[in-house]
This record gives C-alpha cells, structure tokens and sequence, in this order.
C-alpha cells in the first residue's frame, strides 16, 4: 500500500512539472475521492491557459483540489460578475420563508409608482415569478443602467416594457435591480431598516461563516444587486456547500429545502434558467436561443454531455460556480480577467467526461 502511495504522489509530481504551474500554485489531492489526478491536473491546466487564477473542487464539505495559476494564490479575490446573481436566489426562497413576498403577487403592489398606467403602461402586470424567471418584460438598458448614478431609481422610473410578462426571457440587470428596490420597500415595510445586501449578509453569509472582500454599490450608495461581489474561491465555495446542504448549515435550517429546490423548477419561456439560477436541462438556454447545446445532446447549455442536474452561477470572465447535487460537488472557477475563451462544456468534459 506504501508503494502505491509513492508512486501516486510521484505521478503527481511529474503532472504538475509537465503542466508548468507557477510557483505560487497549491494543489491539494485526494485521489480516492471521484475525480483523477488527470482529470484534476488537465482542469487546472485548461483554466491557467484560457487565463484563469483558480480551479477550487469541494465534495462533501471537504476541499478535495485547489490549484491558483497565473499569479493568483488562496488570498486571490476575483470579482465574479453576474455569478453574483446566484447568491439572489437564496435570498428569494428566505424572503418567501418569512413571508416577505409571494412569487404569485404584483411587483407593482409594492413599487406603487407602476399603478400609474399612463407614465408605466404594462408594468402593473408583472409579477415576482416574472422578475425571477427574467421574463418581466421589461428593457435591459445594459449601458444606460452601468453608468448611472442612482439604479434603483432609474429601474423605477425609465425601464419601458417591451414585451409582455412571461413570453420572452431577456437575460440583464433589469429585472434583479428591481427586484433590489422591492426587498429594500418590502424590509422596510415591515420594519426592517436593512438594505437587500444587508438583509443577505446577517441573514446568510454571517451564519454560514462566508466573508466578501468587496461589494459594489452605485453613486447613490446602493448596493449593485446582479454583479459586484469580490471574493476568494475558499469563502465562495461556502455558498455553494449551503445550497448543497438544502438551505442547512452546521445541523441549523437556515432556508426550508422545499423552499430553494423549488427555485430549480424553470417556470418561464427559458428551461435553462430557473428563479435567479442557470440549469443544464436539455433545450435550455443562455443570453439567446443560439447560446444552446448542439441538437442531440444529453445535457443543456453549460455541460453538453448530460448532468442535467447541474446548477450554476455564471459571470463575464468566466466566473464559475457548477453544482452536482447528485455526488455533493462544488466546482469553482475564477479569473482575474474580463473575458477569455473558457468554455463551461470543454472545461466540465475534463472533469466529468
């Protein structure tokens, strides 16, 4: 049994010297665990050589592989972008479970600046299943909405409605802006002085032990609700290993399983996006209807080959959280980068294929 442990560790050796990883890199393996050493090895490569900083693998609580590539090291935070978005859906199942909001009521109950029909023609439609299955209806104005100075107000007063709700997913900023003015109405209604991001860190990220280095917030002093957050795969994965544990954490529920399973449920025209989630199901897909799996495919958009139960978080650079609820897994990817080449499908072919 010794000598089989040698020679693994010594096959590991060779792998990382063949693969060039920098000096600061740290792997950490477990190989009995589910994936190979090669299979790990090759991840890592392929993240480093699209200009990635971290490949980060967590199975049942346990951290299994890490490896930091081009400068980057454990300490590395990334902003992760629109995987931000992920951390909403948490708050949505919560905010249901303290009976906050109900998917089923009109977003314009609460944000009564919509009731007027002649200044918001259609808006007085749209409900919260709306805002999260990003079918709202509503203009996504990407540039206009970056470089304002207070968003919220923007999203209340200038959003036009261009389609009406339910019949076209419209990936953007839009919806989850409003659904920041909403909860922040909604706290405050019932006597809660906490902003949305405010409401997500006592709520959550401080019971769960998860530490941002970074948020950002607009002029006004609002905090951005799609993108924003700032963190290192080590506290990121935390997040991942809660949704995992069903809304559990440290023998404590902290969100109602029925609660967040049901935000995997895709309700609106897009089968490849949940409440607030992205889903692998086949015929789903991403910013557009091209943005799919080739015809004939197992699994959807993010991992051609099947898991179709893989959840996801996705941001520009590419950012990644996967989950494989099935083998208890968290993969993580991060980048220092705003764009590159990384392919969910390539990448997730070298782990799980």
């Amino acid at each position: 049994m010794d000598a089989i442990k040698t020679y693994l560790f010594s096959f590991l050796v060779v792998l990382v010297v063949f693969y060039g990883c920098d000096e600061n890199d740290d792997a950490l393996i477990d190989t009995e665990e589910t994936f190979t050493v090669e299979q790990l090895t090759n991840s890592a490569y392929y993240s480093k050589e699209k200009g990635g900083s971290s490949v980060l693998i967590m199975e049942k609580g346990n951290i299994i592989y890490e490896n930091y590539h081009n400068g980057a090291d454990e300490n590395t935070a990334t902003d992760i972008h629109s995987a931000t978005k992920l951390f909403w859906m948490s708050v949505c199942a919560l905010a249901k479970q303290q009976g906050l909001l109900n998917y089923e009521e009109f977003v314009a109950n609460t944000i009564t600046e919509w009731q007027d029909v002649n200044l918001h023609p259609g808006k007085n439609q749209i409900k919260i299943q709306h805002l999260l299955t990003l079918s709202s209806g509503l203009s996504q104005d990407f540039l206009t909405i970056s470089n304002t100075s207070n968003t919220y107000q923007y999203v209340v007063d200038e959003l036009k409605m261009i389609n009406t709700p339910n019949s076209k997913f419209s990936y953007g900023p839009s919806n989850y802006y409003v659904f920041g003015v909403f909860l922040e109405r909604k706290l405050k209604s019932s006597g809660i002085s906490k902003n949305p991001l405010e409401y997500l860190e006592t709520e959550i990220f401080e019971k769960i032990g998860l530490e941002y280095e970074s948020w950002n917030y607009d002029q006004a002093g609002n905090p951005n609700i799609p993108n924003g957050c700032t963190i290192t795969p080590r506290n990121w994965v935390k997040y991942g290993q809660f949704l995992l544990n069903e809304g559990k954490w440290n023998g404590v529920q902290i969100i109602q399983s029925d609660l967040l399973k049901e935000m995997y449920i895709p309700k609106g025209p897009n089968p490849g996006h949940g409440n607030f989630v992205w889903l692998n199901l086949v015929d789903g897909y991403g910013f557009n209807e091209n943005d799919s799996a080739p015809d004939g495919s197992a699994g959807g958009m993010i991992y051609y080959n099947g898991y179709t139960e893989i959840i996801a978080g996705l941001g520009s650079g590419k950012n990644r959280m996967y989950l494989i609820p099935s083998k208890d897994i968290v993969i993580l990817r991060q980048t220092q980068l705003e764009d590159d080449t990384f392919e969910d499908s390539e990448f997730l072919d070298i782990l799980l294929d």
